[in-house]
């Protein structure tokens, strides 16, 4: 499966959001900034406005932009890491990408596994329903209609870091759920099932209930310790993919 998606073109509503990425940079916008309306935005670059929702979704669903219905589309970026992300993930192969993506998981046990003790200690009951509420609707979202899998964020995670009320840890682990959807979307990869990944965060809010920093830890280590293993083997699966091409060509150059 990697082998042919190493093969693909980058599709259409990702080259828009390129183009979009550009437009901020080329005009200064900043945090907060208002981009032009979906019509001229279409008309600008030259894109139907079905790419350009597309596309605009895309760069929401990132922390890229913020679209508020009624009243317009807006920058909601943090710094130039995140506009240069989409540029940067292109031209990467896919063994650089899951080599990043194994390093991303290194920053998240680093973040999540000290924010899970911290917030065992204070979570609230409403931040406890607040929870309970996303995890409902981010799984019932997971899936289609048709059946085909969406692929998840970090979202579940990037709302127990906000409950400590840290801006510096709630930005940097927002960034690092930004390149976590993008790199994976490259990828096309899913980490854990809907089901698995409902269910081990399911373990961590019991465990935030009792207020059990020693449980709830061992629940987000599983629960982490988990996606680390696909991600490796992912990376193993890519190399023997890799190995073999090699091997193909060495065997064509000699009858050559």
């Amino acid at each position: 499966m990697l082998k042919e998606q190493k093969r693909e073109k980058v599709i259409l509503h990702e080259m828009t959001a390129q183009k979009i990425l550009k437009l901020i940079k080329e005009q200064n916008l900043q945090q907060g900034d208002k981009l032009p309306t979906e019509r001229a935005l279409a008309q600008m670059l030259g894109i139907s406005r079905t790419s350009l929702r597309e596309a605009l979704q895309n760069l929401e669903a990132n922390g890229i932009i913020k679209i508020r219905h009624g009243s317009g589309i807006y920058v909601d970026v943090y710094d130039d890491s995140m506009l240069n992300l989409y540029g940067e993930i292109h031209q990467n192969n896919y063994k650089d990408v899951l080599i990043t993506v194994h390093q991303m998981m290194e920053a998240r046990m680093m973040t999540e596994i000290y924010c899970i003790r911290r917030l065992a200690e204070t979570i609230t009951p409403q931040q406890l329903d607040q929870l309970r509420s996303h995890e409902q609707e981010e799984y019932e979202r997971l899936y289609f209609r048709n059946g085909v899998v969406a692929a998840p964020g970090l979202d579940f995670e990037q709302l127990l870091v906000s409950f400590l009320g840290n801006p510096v840890l709630t930005n940097i682990h927002k960034r690092l759920n930004s390149s976590w959807k993008s790199y994976l979307s490259i990828l096309n990869a899913v980490v854990l099932s809907p089901d698995r990944r409902h269910k081990d965060h399911n373990l961590i809010i019991r465990a935030l209930e009792d207020h059990n920093a020693a449980k709830a830890e061992k629940a987000i280590t599983s629960h982490l310790v988990k996606s680390e293993k696909t991600i490796h083997l992912l990376l193993k699966q890519y190399e023997a993919i890799e190995d073999n091409d090699e091997e193909e060509a060495s065997e064509e150059s000699i009858y050559d």
